[in-house]
């Protein structure tokens, strides 16, 4: 039987006992309610219930918004759903949160090693605190002086001699939410303070990276 004759969107279903997510086999769909809204190509679009989205395991929605999906609808076979008949929600719970070990070779994972977070959690934003903890990353991996291209982003950079982060006064940095972490370099004699992140052309291998991911994350 086609899911076409079987389920028609505007139908109500639920996810039959045992079936687990395509992508993260360590979450069970077993119980999840919602709509179908469209049928194509043999899968079935439901879009999930407000009751369904406020009782399901928060590792899901975090692992949804980290990976870009719409964590509210889903594609699923029409055999792994069953018409909802009514009455309170069973939904089947996690029973072993298997979290994906960070990898050095992913940019965002080399960002949560900074923030001393797991592969299911959000990169933080950037803000007074995650300023804070970056610039203790940087002033403790960051091997000075390097040269660079400084200036990036004012239209006239310049290669420079970066000497350092600006120091700590009465124990806090100099950081700033618009402009980042600050540092200090050198111009033909001349010293001056900069953006960390209008950073480019970093000198050494390792200076390099930890510029880049950085740079990355405070402009994303």
């Amino acid at each position: 039987m086609s899911a076409s004759i079987r389920f028609r969107p505007g139908d109500k279903v639920r996810v039959r006992r045992g079936v687990k997510d395509v992508e993260y086999s360590d979450i069970p769909l077993g119980g999840w309610a919602g709509v179908i809204t469209e049928i194509d190509d043999g899968l079935c679009t439901v879009k999930w219930a407000k009751e369904t989205l406020a009782s399901i395991h928060p590792v899901y929605r975090s692992r949804c918004e980290r990976d870009g999906s719409d964590f509210e609808i889903y594609w699923i076979e029409p055999d792994e759903l069953e018409p909802d008949k009514g009455g309170p929600l069973d939904i089947e719970q996690p029973t072993r949160i298997i979290t994906r070990p960070l990898s050095s070779n992913s940019q965002e994972d080399r960002i949560r090693m900074i923030f001393g977070l797991t592969s299911d959690d959000l990169v933080p934003e950037v803000n007074d605190n995650s300023l804070h903890a970056y610039y203790k990353s940087l002033s403790k991996h960051l091997v000075f002086p390097f040269a660079a291209k400084c200036g990036v982003g004012y239209g006239r950079p310049q290669r420079g001699q970066v000497i350092g982060l600006v120091p700590l006064e009465d124990g806090k940095p100099l950081i700033d939410e618009s402009y980042g972490i600050f540092c200090v370099a050198s111009f033909k004699g001349e010293v001056m303070t900069l953006p960390v992140a209008e950073l480019d052309e970093v000198e050494g291998k390792s200076n390099r990276q930890l510029i880049k991911d950085y740079c990355y994350w405070f402009h994303n």
